[in-house]
């Protein structure tokens, strides 16, 4: 990547002086950037150009080429990233559009242009974008016509739509935010978003990376980047309809939406989503500035009304809004006109008009040990006190920096002098209490989070104890024989790995259901067990609360008379378990797994049971897992502080169902061709947790086809 960004020469490739010509107008962009290597020019025709001759092909320029930016037909691409490799041209931006996202031709393009770049070990960004920026050597290679205003900083832009990365430059620039480095990566043939991220962690020009992304192409690469990542950063994943199209045979499957998965992984990994701009923009702002590290907020405005609303932002967010020294509040008592405002935290400065003294006031609150952090919010006119709120808001960012404290500057003016501020500070302003105070939330909780996974990413979770190797029998059993698991097989699995369960017996076809049952009292659940009937509520394929034998022969004559005249089905047999006793304050839930094909092995828990699509809110997670991301899933149920005991409830056994869940977890990362689990309903109450369903499927269970 230091190569695709740091070029000593760049060639444009479909250079015309065609006023209509795009290639024209990268090279015209590298030319109004100043960028400090070689500018070398090809097109169709000879001719001049900015100065430079276009070269009628790449064999007419002498000189070694660093990096080739193309702009022609898709139908020539191919043909020219090999005069690329050819020529010893390692790194290519391929701008043009017309591949994959047409299909057709354009896919067979885009298959010649993979073959290509690893025969030659070329490294691409695109095709279908527009390009790359470096702050800091003038590389600009979109070919939107663009003015070198943007101000540098330490933004790193990684977008996979050029229209979207351009929007971002724009918005960052107006919100005093600089960029360092900026790419469109478009199609992701070869280069994608891992890729970048990866560099941008390690590329000490960029300090936050802010990202827009439709799709995540190896999800676990970009999780396991994201923890290790120093440095914020942030993602606005748009595209978020993408449910899966098929029937899910799992209850879990039918939870765990695409959406859904991203969403937990992102958390998982300490990255900030955000599906709104304004946030995120505030959130990239408030990272400027230094950390808040507490949630002690002092509030100081020149407006009364400014001074409610902040105060009700804070308690939305959960600050704390200590109060001030009485000898401080004494001496600003002194300094006011009417002394008619009771002084507190929020401060109300609307009696005082010495902005010198407010400078005063800043100081002495961020020296104060019971204060992390200031907002600070200024009303004035600009024509009036234009110069003077200026000079506050510059001593006040002086100030902030000097304390390490975060000073949330936010301006109510004109809308004109907004856009001075914007353009003379550095310094980040907000123009509403609500969006800072947000933003210093949403700062808070990140530092945090990052903390947590700082502190976990050296310590792995410890294993689950289970009998791998028989697990491993049955489950290569069932493949051997193209299937998966059977109700009975999943439950011993199940019983392997050591979860608690009702004691059950399989009755055969024909089977003796005399012979077994006697050292098994009831009362008794019947389950049918058949290789194609997925969820046997709807097949009418289980019988509960049989409370004698006689009651169980007649529901297993049922059961066996029904499915086994339904070829169809795969009957196998039928599952007899004893009922489990129903202790007050038990609850109904689902524990599942599920491999993702981005982000490999997840697992689910929701409220269970037959209507566990009812209530079809669960939490998510990548496995393995910590016990405290178990505790976060457990928590973000809804109502789940139920679970600690209320109104005269005990409260469950945790440590069962944090069990329950972390065997789950284990056996979806010990064996790979697990494709989903489905321990529903999970009984848990006081006494423990008990499974009393389960279902494994296998990668190769025709039904996953």
């Amino acid at each position: 990547m230091k190569k695709l960004f740091n070029p000593s020469s760049v060639v444009v490739i479909g250079v015309s002086a065609d006023p209509r010509n795009l290639g024209k107008e990268i090279a015209r962009n590298l030319f109004e950037f100043l960028y400090t290597g070689v500018i070398h020019l090809v097109g169709l025709d000879e001719g001049v150009l900015f100065g430079r001759k276009i070269h009628k092909t790449l064999d007419e320029i002498d000189e070694p080429i660093d990096l080739a930016v193309i702009l022609t037909p898709a139908r020539t691409v191919p043909d020219i990233l090999e005069e690329c490799g050819k020529k010893g041209i390692t790194r290519a931006v391929i701008e043009s559009g017309g591949f994959g996202e047409y299909g057709g031709k354009g896919s067979e393009w885009s298959q010649s242009l993979k073959r290509i770049a690893a025969q030659y070990g070329i490294r691409f960004i695109g095709p279908n974008c527009i390009g790359i920026m470096n702050a800091s050597n003038g590389l600009a290679t979109p070919f939107p016509r663009l003015r070198n205003t943007f101000r540098a900083g330490g933004v790193g832009i990684i977008a996979q739509s050029g229209g979207v990365a351009l929007s971002f430059l724009n918005m960052f620039d107006s919100e005093q935010l600089g960029f360092s480095k900026f790419a469109s990566i478009g199609n992701k043939l070869n280069i994608n978003e891992n890729d970048l991220l990866e560099y941008y962690i390690e590329d000490p020009e960029t300090s936050v990376i802010c990202m827009y992304l439709e799709s995540i192409q190896d999800g676990r690469r970009f999780t396991d980047l994201a923890k290790k990542s120093s440095k914020p950063i942030v993602v606005h994943k748009a595209n978020i309809g993408g449910y899966s199209q098929h029937v899910a045979q799992s209850h879990t499957d039918a939870l765990a939406n695409d959406d859904m998965v991203v969403d937990a992984a992102l958390v998982q990994s300490g990255v900030i989503r955000f599906r709104d701009m304004h946030g995120y923009v505030d959130f990239v702002k408030i990272l400027q500035i230094s950390p808040m590290k507490g949630r002690n907020l002092a509030i100081i405005s020149r407006s009364g009304g400014h001074a409610v609303i902040a105060a009700d932002a804070a308690y939305t967010y959960g600050f704390n809004l200590p109060p001030f020294n009485e000898d401080f509040l004494d001496q600003i008592r002194q300094k006011v006109r009417a002394n008619v405002i009771k002084l507190a935290n929020p401060l109300d400065l609307g009696d005082l008009f010495d902005f010198e003294i407010y400078v005063q006031i800043i100081e002495h609150t961020l020296k104060e040990p019971n204060v992390d952090g200031v907002l600070l919010l200024q009303t004035y006119f600009a024509a009036i006190e234009g110069e003077t709120s200026r000079q506050l808001l510059r001593e006040a960012a002086s100030l902030s920096e000097r304390y390490q404290k975060p000073v949330a500057l936010c301006v109510s003016t004109e809308q004109v002098e907004v856009s001075r501020l914007f353009k003379e500070f550095d310094f980040p302003i907000f123009n509403s209490p609500e969006r800072a105070v947000s933003a210093l939330d949403t700062a808070i909780k990140f530092e945090k989070r990052r903390e947590l996974i700082r502190q976990e990413t050296s310590k792995p979770p410890k294993p689950v104890e289970m009998n791998q190797p028989a697990i491993s029998r049955i489950i290569d059993r069932s493949i051997s024989e193209g299937r998966s698991p059977l109700l009975h097989e999943a439950l011993h699995i199940m019983r392997l790995a050591k979860l608690d369960l009702p004691d059950d017996k399989v009755i055969l076809p024909f089977g003796d259901l005399d012979s077994v049952m006697p050292d098994f009292p009831g009362p008794y659940a019947v389950k049918v067990i058949a290789s194609e009937i997925s969820h046997k509520s709807d097949s009418k394929g289980v019988i509960l609360g049989l409370s004698d034998f006689d009651q169980l022969k007649t529901a297993v004559r049922d059961i066996q008379n029904r499915f086994m005249k339904e070829p169809s089905v795969g009957y196998y047999g039928c599952l007899v378990q004893r009922m489990a006793a129903h202790i007050p304050g038990t609850y109904e839930l689902i524990v599942g797994g599920k491999r993702d094909a981005q982000f490999g092995p997840l697992v689910l828990v929701g409220y269970g049971g037959v209507l566990v699509e009812v209530f079809a809110k669960a939490s998510l997670r990548m496995a393995p897992l910590s016990d405290r991301e178990i505790d976060e899933m457990i928590d973000e149920l809804p109502g789940s502080d139920i679970f600690r005991g209320v109104r005269g409830r005990d409260p469950i056994d945790r440590e069962s169902l944090r069990r329950t869940i972390s065997t789950v977890a284990s056996l979806m990362v010990e064996f790979p061709s697990i494709d989903q689990i489905d321990v529903n309903p999970v009984w848990v109450s006081r006494s423990g947790a008990i499974a009393l369903d389960a279902r494994i499927f296998l990668k190769v269970s025709p039904t996953l086809k």
